[in-house]
C-alpha cells in the first residue's frame, strides 16, 4: 500500500473515531437527561407517597375526631338526662299545657273530637276569646297601679327639696308636679371628746366620772378596751369579714379621712370585740348541739403562721338547719378524732351528716347513739368523673338512678310535705325500686365475672359500697337531708381568708367567732351590719346578758 493510501486511511479512521466520540458524547448527554428525568420521577413518586401517607393520617385523624364527637354527643345526652331539671322551663311547660287546656275549654264548638280542635272557626273563636281575655286581664291587673310609680331603690334617710312656685317666670302656669330622685353617700369620721372628771369624795376616795350636760350623750360610746365606738367597730367587722377588706386597705381608707391608725390597732380592736361575741358563741353551740338535733358537719383547711412559717390547719363547721345556727370550731387546727370528740363532747345529737372522711367513722365505731349520714353528691361526683374521663356506660346508668332520687326529693320540697310525710314517701315502692336497681348494679360491678374498669370507676364503686348504709340513712327520717350541701355552703366564705391567711392561731379563733355570728345571722334572716351595730351599742351600755343579745332575741326583724 502506497503512503498516500495509508495516510488517507488513517485520516478516515481518525474522522470515524471523531464521529464515534461525538455520537458517544450525544448518547452520554441523552443518558444524563434520562437520568435527570428518572430522578425527577423518583422525587415525584416520593412526594406522592408522602402525600398519600399524609392523606391516610388525615383520614385517621378525621375518623378519630368523628368518633370523639360521637362520644361527646352521647355523653352530653347522658349528662342532660342526669340534670336535676330546670324549674323555670318546667313552669313554662306546665303553663303552656294549661293555656292549651283553657283554650280548648273555652271553645264553643268543641265537641270532644280532634277535628273540632283544628277547625278554622274554632281556632278563630279561640284566638278572639284569648285576645279579649288577655286585654281584659291586663286592664284589670293594672288598675291598682294607676297613680303609682315603679321604684326599687330607697334609702333609710330622705331629704325633701321642694320647688318654690313663686319663682316661676311671669305668666307661667303650673301643669304638674313630680319628683326626681338622687342618692348621696355620706361617709365621715367624727372624733368625740368626752371630758372626764377625777374627783375626791368626802370619805377621801378618788373616783373618775363623766357628767354630761342635758343635751349631750349620757354615756361614753366606746367599746371597752378600744378607742372605737359601737358603730365604728360594727363597720370594721363588716368590712373585714363580709366584704373581705384587708386591714391595710382599711387603714388607707381611714387615712384618707385624716385618721392615723395602725393595722395592729385595728386587729386589737377586732379581738376586743370578739371577746364579747364569745359569750354568744357558747349559747349558740349549746343550741346547735342540743338533744335530738340533726347536725351537718364539714371541715376545710386554712393557713396559719406558726414558728415564722405558714402551716396548714383545719376549721370545723357545724350547722343545725332546724335551729338555724352555724358555729365554727378551730380546735388548735387539728383534724383528728380527738378534735371531733371534743367538739361533740357530751351532746346527745340525733344524727350527724358529713362526707366520707375516715375520722367520722369514729361515730360508727364508738358513738352508736349518733346516726351517721354521708353526702350523696360526693358519691355522685366520683361516678361523674368516671363518666367524663372514661366514658363508662355503667357510670351513666348509676348517675341516672341518683338523678331520679334527687327528682323525688325536689318533688317533696315543692310539695311542702311534713317530715313524717317525707319519710313515708321515701320508703314507698317507687323509691325502693330505684335503690334495688342501684344495689343490683353495684353488686354486678363488684362480682368477679365483671370485666375490669378504670381507676376512677373503681374509686367510685368502692366509695358507694363502703358508705352504702350511711348514704341511704336519710331514708330513716323525713328531717334528714340527702346531701351535706348546707355545711359546704357555709364553708365557702372562709376561702377568701384562706388565701390571705388568718395570721396567728389567736386571730384564727377571732375570725371564726365573727364568722359564727355572721353565718347565724344569715340563717335567721337578720341583717349582719344592723346586728353588729345593735350588739356593740348594747355592750357599750353595759349589758352582758348574752342569752338576750342573740340574733333572734336582740329585737331585730
Amino acid at each position: 500500500m502506497i503512503p498516500e493510501e495509508k495516510s488517507k486511511m488513517i485520516m478516515e479512521l481518525v474522522a470515524s473515531c471523531d464521529r464515534d466520540a461525538e455520537r458517544i458524547r450525544r448518547d452520554e448527554a441523552r443518558i444524563d437527561a434520562l437520568l435527570s428525568k428518572i430522578d425527577e420521577l423518583l422525587s415525584l413518586q416520593k412526594a406522592a407517597m408522602a402525600a398519600e401517607k399524609e392523606l391516610d393520617a388525615y383520614k385517621a385523624m378525621n375518623s378519630n375526631l368523628l368518633s370523639k364527637i360521637t362520644a361527646l354527643e352521647e355523653r352530653l345526652k347522658v349528662r342532660n338526662k342526669n340534670l336535676y331539671g330546670c324549674k323555670s322551663q318546667k313552669g313554662i311547660r306546665k303553663k303552656r299545657v294549661k293555656d292549651v287546656e283553657d283554650l280548648i275549654r273555652d271553645k264553643d264548638d268543641f265537641d270532644g273530637t280532634p277535628q273540632s280542635i283544628g277547625s278554622p272557626s274554632a281556632e278563630a273563636g279561640g284566638e278572639a276569646v284569648e285576645e279579649e281575655g288577655s286585654e281584659a286581664k291586663s286592664k284589670e291587673s293594672r288598675l291598682y297601679r294607676q297613680g303609682l310609680a315603679y321604684r326599687t331603690m330607697s334609702a333609710d334617710n330622705t331629704v325633701c327639696h321642694n320647688s318654690d312656685i313663686g319663682r316661676l317666670p311671669a305668666g307661667s302656669v303650673s301643669i304638674k308636679r313630680f319628683r326626681k330622685y338622687a342618692y348621696e353617700q355620706v361617709s365621715r369620721l367624727v372624733e368625740h371628746d368626752y371630758e372626764v372628771i377625777r374627783y375626791k369624795t368626802a370619805d377621801g376616795k378618788i373616783h373618775e366620772g363623766y357628767f354630761p350636760f342635758s343635751s349631750h350623750p349620757e354615756i361614753i360610746d366606746v367599746v371597752p378596751g378600744t378607742h372605737a365606738s359601737g358603730s365604728f367597730l360594727a363597720y370594721l367587722a363588716f368590712n373585714k369579714y363580709i366584704l373581705d377588706t384587708l386591714l391595710y386597705r382599711e387603714m388607707y381608707r381611714l387615712f384618707g379621712e385624716s385618721m392615723r391608725v395602725s393595722r395592729m390597732s385595728l386587729t386589737n380592736w377586732l379581738e376586743k370585740g370578739s371577746i364579747h361575741l364569745c359569750g354568744l358563741v357558747t349559747y349558740l353551740k349549746n343550741t346547735c348541739l342540743e338533744k335530738d338535733s340533726i347536725v351537718n358537719c364539714d371541715e376545710t383547711w386554712c393557713r396559719v403562721r406558726r414558728e415564722r412559717c405558714y402551716k396548714k390547719k383545719y376549721i370545723w363547721c357545724l350547722v343545725n338547719r332546724l335551729s338555724k345556727v352555724v358555729i365554727y370550731c378551730y380546735e388548735d387546727g387539728s383534724r383528728g378524732r380527738d378534735a371531733l370528740k371534743h367538739i361533740l363532747g357530751d351532746s346527745q345529737v340525733k344524727a350527724l351528716q358529713s362526707d366520707g372522711y375516715n375520722i367520722y367513722m369514729y361515730l360508727d365505731d364508738h358513738m352508736v347513739d349518733i346516726e351517721h349520714l354521708c353526702c350523696m353528691p360526693h358519691a355522685r361526683s366520683k361516678f361523674k368523673y368516671a363518666l367524663e374521663q372514661g366514658d363508662d356506660e355503667d357510670a351513666a346508668f348509676i348517675l341516672e338512678l341518683i338523678g331520679e332520687l334527687y327528682k323525688l326529693e325536689r318533688e317533696y320540697e315543692e310539695g311542702k310535705l311534713s317530715p313524717e310525710q317525707i319519710r313515708f314517701c321515701r320508703n314507698n315502692l317507687k323509691t325502693k325500686e330505684i335503690i334495688i336497681k342501684l344495689r343490683g348494679k353495684l353488686d354486678a360491678l363488684l362480682s368477679d365475672a365483671h370485666p375490669t374498669w378504670g381507676d376512677l370507676m373503681e374509686k367510685a364503686i368502692s366509695y358507694m359500697n363502703t358508705f352504702w348504709t350511711q348514704l341511704f340513712a336519710y331514708l330513716n327520717d323525713g328531717s334528714y337531708s340527702i346531701d351535706n350541701s348546707i355545711a359546704e355552703r357555709f364553708i365557702c366564705p372562709l376561702a377568701g381568708e384562706r388565701k390571705n391567711s388568718f395570721g396567728s392561731d389567736r386571730m384564727a379563733r377571732v375570725s371564726l367567732v365573727y364568722h359564727t355570728i355572721i353565718s347565724t345571722c344569715k340563717m335567721q334572716g337578720v341583717a349582719v351590719l344592723d346586728y353588729f351595730k345593735r350588739f356593740f351599742s348594747e355592750i357599750v351600755k353595759g349589758r352582758r346578758d348574752y342569752e338576750h343579745l342573740l340574733p333572734l332575741t336582740i329585737g331585730l326583724n
